[in-house]
C-alpha cells in the first residue's frame, strides 16, 4: 500500500516539485492523491497495465468533476488490436503474441468470461487467429 501520510510529509518538506505514486487505480485515487498529498504531479504504474485509458479517464475527472464514461467493449476490442500489431511489428509474430498473452490477461481481467478468452488466447500462435477469437469474443460478450 501507498503511503500518504509520507507523501504529505515529504512534500511539505521539500521546495522542489514532488511527484506522487503508488496505488492509483481510477480517477477517484489520483483526486485523493493530489489533494490530500498536494504533489504537483502523479505517475501511474500498475494502474495502466491492462487499462490504458486510466489516463483519459483521470485527466476529465480532474477538468470536469464527473466520472468519465468506462470505454466500449469497441475501443477495448480496438485498443487490444492495435497493441497486438505493435507488439509483432516490434518483436515479430513468434514473440508477440506470447508477450501480448500478458498484456491479454489484464485486458480481460473482470470481463465476463474473462477466464474463457484467456485460456484460448493462450494457447493461440498467430496474429490472425488471436484477432478473430478476441473479436467474436467480444460480439458474444458486450459488457465492457
Amino acid at each position: 500500500e501507498c503511503d500518504l501520510d509520507s507523501i504529505k510529509r515529504l512534500k511539505e518538506c521539500l521546495n522542489i516539485p514532488v511527484i506522487g505514486n503508488g496505488n492509483i487505480k481510477n480517477e477517484k485515487d489520483a483526486l485523493k492523491m493530489l489533494e490530500y498529498t498536494k504533489v504537483d504531479g502523479i505517475m501511474i504504474g500498475r494502474g495502466a497495465i491492462g487499462n490504458p485509458f486510466i489516463f483519459k479517464e483521470i485527466v476529465e475527472y480532474l477538468k470536469t468533476g464527473k466520472e468519465p464514461e468506462k470505454v466500449t467493449s469497441e475501443e477495448l476490442l480496438k485498443t487490444m488490436i492495435k497493441h497486438i500489431n505493435l507488439e509483432i511489428e516490434e518483436k515479430g509474430e513468434y514473440t508477440g503474441i506470447r508477450e501480448m498473452r500478458k498484456h491479454l490477461a489484464y485486458y480481460t481481467k473482470g470481463l465476463k468470461n474473462g477466464s474463457r478468452i484467456r485460456n484460448a488466447v493462450n494457447i493461440i500462435d498467430n496474429k490472425e487467429e488471436l484477432i478473430n477469437t478476441l473479436t467474436e469474443y467480444f460480439e458474444m460478450n458486450t459488457n465492457k
